[in-house]
């Protein structure tokens, strides 16, 4: 620390999230408003480099910079881009907080984050809100790989290795119920010509890892959990894949098939095979046929599913293994495993946790006031 006195902004970020440690039983509040108000620095690091340089200017392009982000959530159909209105708010409480800590030892004379002119910059709270987001609880998850079970294997019993419908089924159940991949990072999306689907080279079943196109379009290592592997490795086996460019989920659909082969080729009984035999590769199914898969297993096997939506959804695996992850593991464990390069995305998707838990914080701070 200099001599004069002044606090490192970098030091009084630490000092802040270990005194908030303190408080915060899970650790997960602690994680998360380290990430945002170490964000939040990162973005001043070039002009900010003691606590009491912080201006309410630093804070006025902040609030702006929030606003632009709830802009983008507003604009994008999907619901993915940005952060809803809410979240803006929550992430300026955040960093207002550590400012609110760093006056409370002395190390800033007044807090720039609470002057009026600033705080009218942020977003509407109700900017970019959508409906409540799925999440397959672990019991809906249970339920549904239960039913994938008993397909499977009831297939098995009565056709061996001609059980390809309900053994390629289960293994892809399996794997978005435990990876937290996107539907379009491990099977065929028309609106990308580059996502064709994995192929068996992508999968590394010693190291624990499938190799995907993750959403920045870049080649990234997506988690194998154990629980995923049995279904996969009973699935290689049924499928017999003759080549490791071979989609590890392919379309069993007859008309596709017949179309990726040669124009003079004879299909005979078995589509596959003759596929083998001209060395042609099957297309993958498609996000859309991978939807197609969960409403009609759900509806099969009379799964329970809570919210707005009558069947599991791809994307609501996603967000389940976050959640079951968010809340027995910690934030920067489902931030890893989702493959959120922005802490904020995490923290939007789980913000009903940190609500809860915040809460919880706050209860225990006035009880020892």
């Amino acid at each position: 620390m200099p001599t004069d006195g002044r606090k490192p902004l970098s030091e009084a970020i630490e000092h802040f999230v270990a005194d908030k440690e303190k408080l915060d039983g899970s650790g997960n509040y602690a994680d998360m408003a380290g990430c945002i108000v170490r964000q939040w620095a990162d973005q001043h690091a070039d002009r900010l480099e003691y606590v009491d340089d912080v201006e309410p200017r630093h804070m006025e392009s902040y609030a702006d910079y929030l606003a632009r982000r709830a802009q983008a959530r507003a604009a994008d159909p999907t619901g993915e881009a940005g952060i809803t209105g809410e979240t803006a708010h929550q992430y300026y409480a955040l960093v207002r907080a550590f400012l609110t800590h760093c006056q409370k030892w002395e190390w800033l004379s007044e807090n720039p984050a609470i002057v009026e002119r600033v705080t009218d910059k942020l977003p509407e709270r109700s900017l970019g809100q959508t409906d409540t987001q799925q999440f397959w609880s672990p019991e809906e998850r249970d339920e549904l790989l239960a039913y994938a079970d008993k397909q499977a294997h009831a297939a098995i019993d009565a056709d061996g290795l001609d059980a390809r419908t309900e053994v390629r089924d289960r293994a892809l159940v399996y794997v978005l119920a435990y990876t937290g991949a996107r539907a379009s990072e491990i099977v065929r999306d028309s609106r990308d010509e580059r996502r064709t689907g994995i192929t068996w080279a992508d999968v590394d079943l010693g190291d624990n890892r499938i190799q995907v196109l993750g959403k920045n379009q870049e080649r990234q290592h997506l988690q194998l959990p154990e629980q995923a592997q049995p279904a996969i490795e009973r699935w290689e086996t049924v499928l017999d894949p003759p080549a490791e460019s071979w989609p590890v989920f392919p379309t069993l659909h007859a008309p596709s098939l017949h179309a990726a082969l040669p124009d003079d080729a004879d299909a005979g009984d078995d589509l596959l095979d003759a596929l083998r035999e001209h060395d042609a590769r099957p297309p993958s199914i498609s996000v859309n046929g991978t939807r197609t898969i969960l409403k009609r297993l759900c509806d099969d096997g009379d799964i329970d599913v809570d919210g707005d939506k009558d069947y599991l959804t791809p994307h609501g695996a996603r967000r389940g293994v976050g959640e079951f992850l968010y809340r027995n593991v910690g934030f920067e464990a489902a931030q890893r495993a989702l493959r959120h390069e922005d802490p904020s995305t995490t923290s939007q998707m789980y913000s009903h946790i940190e609500a809860s838990e915040l809460a919880d914080v706050t209860s225990e701070a006035f009880e020892s006031e």
